[in-house]
């Protein structure tokens, strides 16, 4: 039956593509036009492939690059510029969620094997990619048309972005199986440590590639300090706005779903306004919530009942935001460093869960959780583009050719997972 709708609903959006119909045709009405449609198409497409027991949040991925500028072009750029206005509203609600996720029992057991994995996967994965960018300079024009002190730079800064893993992915994924047990944990713990302890990461690489790119570039220091003063902002506001979380919850508990998506917007529209990290908000409101407060179920209550459809134009826009132009021309390099990240992951993550004493299991399996990849990358891919205007639009599409192949497998290896160590459907089994 699904199937049947999706062909009915795809057609009716072939009519309205080729429509000449003025009130449907006129640009203004477009993006409220494409939010309806692509909804409705995202879901079904996310619903028939759950059927092949792949993620839900695939299917998303795959509806919008379908839909997206570059295949069907029912979504114009303009149409995906416009509609990431929801964006904000769907990382908020994820970042409330992991918070809400997070008990300090679980972290306090697991702190070791955390700080352990996140530390020897950066390590690895940067000196990896440096490596890699040093002895294959011949073979790769991207790195044998640069300096020498160039090639480095970007070997610093890809394996800088190339430690980073989606957290909103993890979430997603891991909401839509019900996991639990030690793999969802330590997954979903490191998945959001390591977003913040990557910016911090970035932010160093980047003003030490300034400095050896740029000869006459002295080393930027203030760098270090913009982030302590982001970080510690958030933290401050993420605290106030779990406080008003707990209060509303406890005194009117009324309409809370409506609640919290107001604090979603609100929460994302002032960090903007502040420079200061949205999921860093929303990851401290949620948990002090969870643990400082008896209204942690409450929360994540409020947020599943409004978070269905949220999610699903949240992924179908991230896919169809994906530059397939850039794919195209980079495909095959680009290929080559997923896989090599793919490779320095298991290696990270092995080393990191040996040193602290996990079990062999757990060694070897656990990284195929952290090879999804979206925003931060994303947005630390723009701000190279920004401060090396040279080679800076080369970077970027390599890193988003990348970005395309990590978010479409990323999903289906940490649902694999799931499944194979059997606390996929545990949560619902709990309750």
């Amino acid at each position: 039956m699904n199937i049947i709708v999706l062909v009915v609903v795809f057609f009716f959006m072939l009519f309205l593509k080729s429509s000449s119909l003025a009130p449907l045709s006129n640009p203004n009405f477009s993006p409220s036009i494409s939010l309806g449609f692509i909804l409705i198409f995202a879901f079904l497409v996310g619903k028939i492939i759950n059927r092949l027991k792949l993620p839900q949040i695939t299917g998303f991925i795959l509806a919008g690059i379908f839909c997206g500028p570059y295949i069907l072009k029912f979504l114009s750029i303009g149409d995906v510029e416009n509609l990431q206005l929801l964006d904000g509203l769907a990382l908020s609600l994820i970042a409330l969620t992991a918070g809400g996720e997070m008990r300090i029992a679980q972290l306090r057991k697991n702190m070791k094997a955390i700080f352990s994995i996140l530390i020897f996967q950066t390590i690895i994965i940067i000196a990896g990619f440096v490596i890699l960018g040093l002895l294959g300079r011949s073979f790769f024009p991207f790195f044998s048309e640069k300096t020498i002190a160039q090639g480095f730079a970007l070997s610093i800064l890809l394996g800088s972005l190339a430690t980073a893993t989606s957290p909103s992915t993890t979430i997603a994924v891991i909401t839509e199986t019900n996991a639990k047990g030690k793999y969802t944990d330590l997954i979903l713990s490191t998945a959001v440590i390591k977003d913040f302890f990557v910016i911090a990461i970035f932010a160093l690489s980047l003003s030490l590639s300034k400095f050896l790119a740029v000869s006459d570039k002295a080393f930027e220091a203030g760098v270090m300090t913009m982030v302590l003063r982001e970080v510690g902002g958030s933290i401050l506001l993420g605290s106030l706005v779990g406080l008003g979380i707990v209060l509303y919850l406890k005194f009117i508990n009324r309409e809370k779903a409506v609640f919290i998506l107001g604090v979603a917007f609100f929460t994302y529209q002032i960090s903007h306004s502040l420079g200061l990290h949205p999921l860093m908000i929303c990851l401290v409101a949620g948990f002090l919530v969870e643990n400082f407060s008896s209204r942690g179920d409450s929360l994540i209550q409020a947020i599943e009942k409004v978070s269905v459809p949220i999610y699903v134009v949240f992924f179908a826009i991230s896919g169809a935001s994906l530059n397939l132009e850039a794919l195209r021309r980079s495909w095959v390099l680009a290929l080559i460093f997923v896989v090599w990240r793919g490779v320095l992951k298991f290696s990270g993550t092995y080393v990191g869960a040996k040193i602290a004493k996990e079990d062999p299991g757990f060694q070897k399996r656990s990284w195929a959780g952290f090879i999804s990849q979206a925003g931060v990358a994303l947005g630390m891919a723009v701000i190279v583009e920004r401060a090396f205007p040279e080679w800076g639009g080369e970077f970027k599409a390599l890193v988003l050719a990348i970005i395309a192949i990590n978010q479409v497998i990323g999903p289906v290896l940490l649902q694999r997972l799931l499944f194979k160590v059997d606390e996929a459907g545990k949560k619902q089994i709990d309750k």
